[in-house]
């Protein structure tokens, strides 16, 4: 029986949202998908490429911690890690080397030959502003700092190397730098952002021109008609959500016990001062019975 609603003013599912994400992107049989986006990223020709992890485990879907990354193999010598983040950036800058990182010791453990380790790259997507940069795409390498003066050796190089390595990078797209420049599609990532953000305008009008954006949004309207892939989009919100709600009341209430231990520290200071209990209430709001007790 077809799970299909029949309504065809059905709400479309976000596509920065990580699950609705991975499942058009990194489905399999959706390669030209994803190697549409990727081309557009990285700016270069895509051969050939494999999505390495196409299914979505259903126990992940309702994991608060869960990663719903896709990690691809393109041209057969760069391995990809690509994910929307839709939720908690912290540390974002440490989280992507230790995505990188892993990508790195994937490969080294497979050829056990640090000559034969394939490129990395991370890609990630963020519905928020992380970055301190006037650019909604961003591109970081193993860049070498300035040489000091006195580290400096006349060695004749006319032009010194600025890279460690090429073989490591990490792309940083902030969505709402995007939608603040409002851009007039300059190119295929400035029309696949505008997809992935959700403007309705610009999905029909990539529809009538671009064969795997076509693919992409009518998936995306598919999924979104299917009552079964709502129903794991909303657990998966809603795992989001209990996550963030339990994350804010822990930072709260570890802000409010370390508030409560300097009071206490202060007013055993005081009590050692033999400052006035009367005094002491007064400044720290504790009780006498709290204070007698220190």
């Amino acid at each position: 029986m077809n799970n299909l609603k029949k309504s065809k003013e059905v709400e479309m599912l976000p596509l920065s949202n990580d699950y609705v994400f991975k499942r058009i992107f990194g489905k399999g049989g959706n390669e030209k998908i994803l190697k549409s986006l990727l081309e557009a990223i990285l700016k270069i020709n895509i051969q050939k490429i494999e999505v390495k992890n196409p299914e979505i485990p259903k126990e992940t879907i309702d994991e608060k911690l869960s990663i719903l990354d896709i990690k691809a193999e393109i041209n057969e010598n760069t391995m990809i890690d690509i994910e929307m983040q839709v939720g908690n950036t912290t540390a974002i800058d440490r989280r992507l080397v230790v995505y990188n990182a892993k990508l790195i010791a994937g490969e080294i453990k497979v050829s056990e030959k640090y000559q034969t380790a394939k490129d990395t790259i991370v890609i990630c997507i963020i519905n928020d502003n992380v970055v301190e940069r006037n650019a909604y795409l961003s591109l970081a390498m193993l860049k070498y700092e300035k040489t000091e003066e006195i580290r400096y050796v006349d060695m004749g190089y006319e032009k010194e190397e600025e890279y460690l390595t090429d073989m490591v990078k990490y792309y940083i797209i902030e969505l709402p730098k995007f939608k603040t420049k409002k851009p007039k599609v300059a190119d295929l990532l400035e029309k696949w952002l505008y997809v992935i953000g959700g403007d309705q305008k610009m999905m029909e009008e990539c529809k009538k021109e671009n064969g795997e954006m076509k693919e992409a949004i009518e998936q995306l309207e598919q999924m979104s008609a299917d009552e079964y892939e709502r129903e794991l989009y909303e657990i998966r919100e809603r795992s989001r959500l209990t996550y963030n709600t339990e994350m804010y009341e822990a930072r709260r209430k570890g802000l409010e016990e370390g508030e409560e231990r300097s009071k206490k520290e202060i007013a055993k200071k005081m009590k050692v001062e033999g400052i006035d209990i009367e005094l002491i209430k007064k400044i720290t709001n504790l009780t006498e019975e709290e204070i007698k007790a220190l």
